[in-house]
This record gives C-alpha cells, structure tokens and sequence, in this order.
C-alpha cells in the first residue's frame, strides 16, 4: 500500500486537468463509507485573496475544529491545523492508509484526495473551515452543500482557468453560496451586484461587511479586512472570542515578520501587491522576487516599483516559473535594478514576495 507522501507524488501537478464531475462521483461514495455522522458546521472559504488568514482568525475563535487550508510551504501538515496545532503526519498517514482502500479514491486528483482527507479527519468535530482551491462553483470542495460560504476579496488571478474578467471570476466564485453568505470588503464594484442577483436567485441570506472594525493593533490594511470578515461570521456564530487573539496569526506566509528586517508574503497577483505596496508607503526596500510565466508579471511589479529599492531574483526549480530572460526584460523596461538573490545582508529590509514556491525556496535556502 502507498504511503500518504507516494501516493500524492504519483497525482503529479496540484491543478491537474479537472473533471467536474469526478469529485461528485466520488463524494457519493465517500458520504456512503465515512460521512454517516458527519457533524460539524462548515464554513466554506471561498475569494481570490485573503482565503488563508480569514479562515484561520475565524479558527482561532472556535472550539473542536479544524482548519484546512492549501496550499503548503514546506511541509504536508501545515494544511490541517486542529485546535490550535498542525496534525502530524504520522495522523495524517493513518487516516491516508485508510481511505486508500476505497478504489475510488484511486480517481481523485491531487487537492481532491487532500480534501477527502481533510472531510474525514473533521466527521466527528463541531466545526470544519473548509479553504476553497482556486475556484468555487466547481471546486472539491464545494461538494458539501450544508454550509456558511465566507467569500474573501475576489480579483483577478488564474485568470487562464477561471475567466479574463471580474465578472467571469467572481460569478464562478459565488455561484457556490450557501443557504448563508458573508462578503468581505471588496476593491471591485462588479462584485456586490453578482453576489446579490446570485443570493437572490438561490434564497440565501447574504451578509454584507461595509466598515472596518477598529483593530486592537497596528496592523496591515488588508489583514484588518479578513479580521472583519472573520469577526463577522464569529458573531454569528455567537462564540465568546478575543479580537486580539484571532487577529494574532500563526499562518506562516501572509505578511509575516519572519526576522525583523524580513517580510514574508505569498501574494502573487495585483491586488496582493497593492496591498502589501500600501504597508511600506513610505519606505524603499529590497524585493526577493521571482513568478509563475502565467502571471501579470509586468503588472505586479509596475504596483510594487514606488517601494522598490532592487529587486533580487531568487531561482525556483519549477517548470512553471518564468524565463529567466523574460522577467529581466520586464524588469528594464521597468527600469527597475536587478541581481540574484545571494543572501540576507544586515541593515537592509527586504520582502520575499510571490507564489508559496518562492516563500518555499527563501526558507529552504535560509534555514
């Protein structure tokens, strides 16, 4: 029998060619084997930005719960945080070894096993935050249907998957509402309307955020909109919980201090660098860069270009990531300065910033 770890291997790419119909197929069977006192409450996260840290604020403020998220940095287990802790991956082979006998599991594709996975280790608790992948309607994860849908900013990203268009995006996104909705601030108009013919058209109740909470720390703009969020759908829950607490996150990679000098952020899309961009309005540092060729490279960087003082080009072993001659050409035209990454020098402040497999290879090279 595969382990966890060979089994995944041999899925391959995590957005592998997709078959809406397959994870329905095999939800059927799966509900049938393990699901027959599946009791927590899902809240479905669901949004183009902010998906990680809302749904892990609106975990820290629960009990017997799950948070799954996707996708990792450097280790299997950082996608199934239980109360407050990771599960380790001797659990997570133990659960694997299980569900592997079932010879449709056999079909899934990589994030679809994963969310199988995620749906078993939480039957028994009273709550799930279930992280969409990158899409809604069809994505794995909306199999289940009982549900509170938690849509976080929706923009432009995957754009050769989802649709060219806001509009296109965000009505694949909502178009997986449940009975009860909750829409995060948005920085795109197109998106209330959508979301509100969309909850009509179903019956859903949707709950609209507006303003800002008041927040119990410094903090950057677009985490204060997710602590928002995640507040929102707290209070309805109607769980007693600490602001300060929840919005104290232990999600590595979302605007994370990792050294003083040393911002960590998996943003990779325009509206994740005008977020980050605001937080150091006033200061000029050093960008440890590097992107998918897929994305909106020039756009990213032309967003980000006010703060830069060089950008330093960390090399990822991936398939998907841009040639090395085209991102340079970007970066003159730009006329942005440029080198390789060598390493962390004292007395300057950097931020490493794009895809998880950037944030990967920084943290692989410095520990």
């Amino acid at each position: 029998m595969k382990t966890l770890e060979e089994f995944l291997e041999q899925k391959g790419a995590e957005y592998a060619p997709f078959d809406p119909s397959r994870v329905v197929r095999i939800y059927s069977h799966f509900k049938l084997d393990f699901l027959s006192t599946f009791s927590p409450k899902v809240i479905h996260i669901v949004g183009t930005n902010g998906k990680g840290s809302t749904g892990r604020m609106i975990a820290r403020g629960l009990k017997n719960v799950l948070h799954f998220t996707s996708p990792h940095l450097l280790s299997l287990n950082e996608r199934f945080y239980l109360n407050g802790e990771l599960i380790s991956m001797q659990t997570l082979e133990q659960s694997h070894q299980i569900l592997i006998q079932k010879p449709y599991m056999q079909e899934a594709s990589y994030f679809e096993y994963l969310t199988f996975l995620c749906l078993f280790l939480a039957k028994d608790l009273e709550y799930l935050v279930l992280e969409a992948g990158l899409g809604g309607e069809f994505d794995s994860t909306n199999a289940i249907e009982a549900k509170i849908s938690v849509f976080t900013q929706i923009g432009l990203d995957h754009c050769e998957i989802l649709g060219e268009s806001i509009e296109e995006i965000a009505t694949t996104k909502l178009n997986s509402m449940g009975k009860l909705a909750f829409l995060g601030i948005q920085s795109y108009k197109e998106v209330l309307p959508i979301a509100t013919e969309i909850a009509q058209k179903r019956g859903a109740e949707l709950r609209v955020c507006s303003s800002l909470l008041s927040p119990p720390f410094d903090m950057p703009l677009f985490l204060l909109q997710n602590l928002t969020l995640a507040s929102k759908v707290l209070d309805y829950l109607g769980v007693s919980y600490e602001l300060e607490h929840i919005a104290r996150l232990d999600l590595s990679g979302r605007a994370q201090k990792y050294t003083p000098n040393i911002t960590l952020d998996v943003g990779h899309n325009p509206d994740g660098a005008k977020a980050i961009c605001q937080e150091y309005k006033n200061k000029k540092i050093t960008l440890v860069y590097n992107a998918y060729k897929q994305k909106d490279i020039s756009q990213v960087l032309e967003i980000l270009r006010p703060v830069i003082k060089e950008v330093q080009i960390i090399a990822v072993n991936e398939s998907r990531i841009v040639e090395r001659e085209r991102l340079e050409e970007i970066l003159r035209t730009l006329a942005l300065p440029y080198r390789d990454f060598e390493g962390i020098e004292s007395g300057e402040e950097y931020l490493v910033f794009g895809s998880f497999s950037v944030v990967r290879t920084f943290l692989e090279r410095e520990k």
